[in-house]
């Protein structure tokens, strides 16, 4: 018969440590203040100098439901039509198919969440149609009152040779109006009052010596006369882009315009980055016989090389063994191969045993559904290599954004091209109906200067896909297959001029 063993003095001191912590954590009460009905109390906590509330309480108070699966360990929320889910985690959340940022990850107790008040601004204020305020002092969430549009703007300036590209991001979409001078141009956004976290700007750059945000203009000075801004807008999430450059000269007297032969295909030998998605300590998914994702992945992408190099392309991998390569390395990798295109093969993954076919995947900061959403999520919470504290995380997210402007959404047009191509003769290889292409914000993707897509090859959760992936056969088979989508590709890639990418409604393939 065992004995129980005795209380020990580490397990004491455990429970002391415990108990003490409980101890900083004061039980205190916050209110949820608007002008159209009464105050509502919210139940809160001080803990280590910070204000925790109840996502429970202010859900309920804005008459939204909130449900938690104990499985996943994850809440959702809905509210006026709208839906969130969020986990304990990541400081991330989905709303409808959105991916939001947070400074910090959701405390949980069983069915009860607690979140700073940045949650509460980011997340349940925009679902429920309210820009909320915290004010400490009195610890209360406010709706703020204004009669003037309060727009939040980020800027973001880099250079892309010789364009000086700068990059405002609005917290919603403005109407704009346009005035340029000789030495700067004037972004004219009526019936709003512009909030921005620099509101001036001195700029080391080649092109613009300053930006200014003052009440709803924004204004872009330029360091020489003789510059020439073009103005446009894009979506998701909705930005302002101002390019900058010099004018161009105008022709020389006679000169006629360069004849473009279309269908011509270039010469030059196409550069492939193939990347095995995950690796090293990052196992990614497993199948019910035992296959991991790294292995499958590596394996697929070694065939496809040789394949590739057969057809005369260039082929560059971002691994070629059982190693951890960091997402942002791998986007480096691609730009310093100066790769025609960038492919990231992936093994999905689902609940259900019997998911099954291809899937393709190109880049969006928002998710075609909240299936891409969470796969996304999923795929970039691969281990950072250095810590990332707070601070880390915002200047990555801004920096993951520029390089967006400047890499990737150049390329979406040739993206979403390449990405049907693959689908359908993916398709056709498996027999199978299509699962649609879709958009999602793979980390991996983000900052590529050339088409890049995911490409999910088969569900290595479904036993019967677990055991074609790990077959030479078919990797035979599918590497041809690719081959044949890149061959496609290329093939129409200079006959198809290019036209404005326009994005796809949340939903539709």
């Amino acid at each position: 018969m065992s004995r129980r063993a005795p209380f020990s003095l580490p397990t004491a001191a455990a429970v002391l440590l415990l108990a003490a912590g409980a101890l900083r954590a004061e039980d205190v009460t916050a209110t949820l203040s608007r002008p159209d009905r009464p105050a509502a109390s919210l139940r809160a906590e001080e803990r280590d100098g910070r204000t925790f509330l109840s996502v429970n309480d202010a859900v309920a108070a804005l008459d939204g439901s909130m449900t938690f699966d104990e499985k996943t360990r994850s809440y959702e929320v809905k509210l006026k039509g709208r839906s969130a889910v969020f986990g304990v985690d990541a400081a991330l959340a989905v709303v409808d198919t959105k991916l939001v940022s947070l400074g910090a990850p959701v405390r949980g107790q069983g069915a009860l969440a607690w979140a700073e008040p940045e949650f509460f601004q980011k997340v349940v204020g925009p679902m429920a149609g309210l820009p909320l305020i915290w004010d400490r002092a009195t610890r209360t969430l406010s709706v703020r009152r204004s009669e003037i549009a309060e727009i939040m703007v980020e800027t973001s300036v880099a250079e892309l040779g010789e364009t000086t590209k700068v990059v405002f991001r609005f917290s919603q979409k403005p109407s704009y109006a346009v005035e340029t001078t000789a030495d700067q141009v004037i972004l004219h956004v009526p019936g709003a009052r512009l909030v921005a976290p620099s509101p001036e700007k001195l700029l080391d750059s080649p092109r613009v010596a300053r930006l200014l945000i003052r009440g709803g203009d924004i204004t872009i000075v330029f360091r020489e006369k003789g510059l020439v801004p073009n103005v446009y807008a894009v979506g998701a999430p909705p930005r302002l882009v101002v390019d900058v450059a010099k004018g161009a000269a105008p022709p020389p007297p006679g000169a006629r315009p360069p004849v473009l032969t279309p269908g011509t295909p270039s010469s030059k030998v196409k550069t492939v980055v193939l990347d095995p998605g995950h690796g090293g300590v990052e196992e990614g998914a497993k199948g019910p016989g035992g296959l991991l994702e790294k292995d499958a992945t590596l394996a697929f992408v070694k065939t496809v090389q040789e394949v590739l190099a057969r057809r005369g392309y260039r082929v560059v991998t971002t691994r070629s063994s059982d190693a951890t390569v960091g997402l942002e390395d791998r986007a480096a990798q691609a730009n310093a191969a100066k790769a025609d295109v960038f492919l990231s093969i992936h093994c999905n993954a689902s609940r259900s045993a019997t998911a099954h076919g291809t899937e393709v995947y190109y880049l969006s900061l928002d998710a075609s559904d909240r299936a891409a959403a969470l796969l996304a999520e999923s795929e970039n919470a691969a281990p950072a290599s250095t810590p990332n504290t707070a601070e880390k995380n915002a200047a990555v997210r801004d920096l993951d954004l520029i390089l967006w402007d400047l890499a990737q959404n150049q390329h979406l047009s040739a993206s979403a091209r390449l990405a049907e191509i693959v689908q359908a003769d993916f398709n056709r290889l498996l027999g199978i109906t299509t699962r649609g292409v879709k958009q999602a914000p793979f980390r991996v993707l983000i900052g590529v200067n050339a088409p890049a897509v995911l490409v999910e090859v088969a569900f290595i959760t479904n036993p019967e896909e677990e055991t074609k992936i790990g077959s030479g056969e078919f990797r035979r088979q599918a590497a041809e297959t690719l081959a044949g989508s890149l061959d496609t590709y290329f093939r129409t890639a200079d006959s198809v001029a290019p036209v404005p990418y326009a994005p796809k409604t949340p939903g539709k393939s």
